[in-house]
């Protein structure tokens, strides 16, 4: 029997208000491809986000040669709540900024701007104590959905990424800024046990601006999963802003517009799930059997974690362990 094991992070799940906008952003801006599109009834609404009376237009993208990528989720009735509006600010305790990689970060600046797409910063520079770095752009998506252009000063891209051909890489990671450190921290190791991949400590007058904290802030980062070959978890602690803004936890959910979970397909379900209980972090979808475009047939719940972020678990039957596969 399977100890419960978390095989890869996908990518983010967005609650989504404006499907074709969201489209031209990831498939005309960044490069990824449609894998499903497909109507959701409200019985899988309801299996898959424990929504009742929804039904729901779903469109998987992932960029090629991956399996990274985002699930646009388009519910009927639709909510008028967005989770993070303007996708700007420190407020906690919800998804906040997708990461990608790129090798001209003025060309993707240009191609941005050019598909109507507001960039907030063009230039943050990071510097970390390795001595390496970095310089950003920040991006506003729609749905309060914002993304990172990150360009490596003195960093083979191929360190970070698996896709290194184009003008962006695949999804490297998504963010999260966290109330709380260290609950978090041991969740996703202890819980989910999801290895520590990459950890910063930096402080940075342009970084701080972007982000909206008051003054230079000390930013403390983990980020969690493989390097290469998962969209990593990152948390992120503003230091004495965390939590200044307030707490985002009770509105990022769904069908509220914008990064409402995290996609992780896992073996042994049952046994994670009980790891959960054990630990105390809700499960807020109990696991059910579904069927989809995108999945296949599989089980699926959803787990809360200590800072409200949701991530759906799911369980392909085409990929379970078989009893005498060892």
């Amino acid at each position: 029997m399977s100890s419960g094991t978390v095989v890869s992070i996908d990518g983010p799940v967005i609650s989504t208000g404006e499907l074709a906008r969201q489209r031209e952003l990831f498939e005309g801006v960044l490069g990824l491809s449609c894998i499903a599109d497909e109507v959701l009834a409200e019985r899988d609404v309801l299996a898959l986000f424990g929504i009742h009376d929804h039904r729901a237009r779903a469109v998987l993208l992932e960029t090629p040669a991956t399996r990274i990528g985002v699930w646009l989720v388009e519910f009927e009735p639709a909510s008028d709540t967005v989770i993070r509006v303007g996708g700007v600010g420190s407020a906690t305790d919800a998804l906040k900024v997708l990461d990608f990689f790129t090798t001209d970060l003025a060309a993707a600046v240009d191609r941005f701007r050019a598909c109507g797409f507001e960039v907030v910063s063009e230039g943050a520079p990071i510097a970390l104590p390795d001595g390496s770095r970095f310089v950003e752009a920040h991006v506003k998506g729609p749905d309060g959905v914002m993304l990172a252009a990150i360009s490596p000063l003195n960093r083979n891209l191929q360190e970070y990424v698996a896709i290194t051909d184009g003008l962006f890489s695949e999804l490297q990671s998504v963010s999260a800024p966290v109330t709380e450190f260290e609950p978090v921290s041991h969740f996703y190791e202890t819980v989910l046990g999801i290895p520590l991949g990459l950890h910063f400590e930096f402080e940075s007058p342009g970084f701080s601006k972007m982000v909206g904290t008051a003054g230079t802030t000390r930013i403390r980062a983990n980020n969690y999963g493989r390097v290469i070959g998962d969209v990593m978890f990152g948390i992120t602690h503003y230091g004495g802003q965390s939590g200044a803004e307030g707490s985002l936890r009770e509105r990022a959910r769904p069908p509220h517009r914008g990064l409402v979970a995290m996609r992780l397909s896992v073996h042994g379900l049952d046994a994670l799930l009980e790891r959960c209980r054990a630990a105390g972090a809700p499960i807020v979808v109990p696991a059910h059997e579904t069927q989809t475009a995108a999945f296949a047939r599989a089980r699926a719940a959803t787990v809360r974690g200590p800072h409200g972020v949701r991530h759906l678990l799911v369980e392909s039957h085409a990929t379970m362990p078989t009893l005498d596969s060892g």
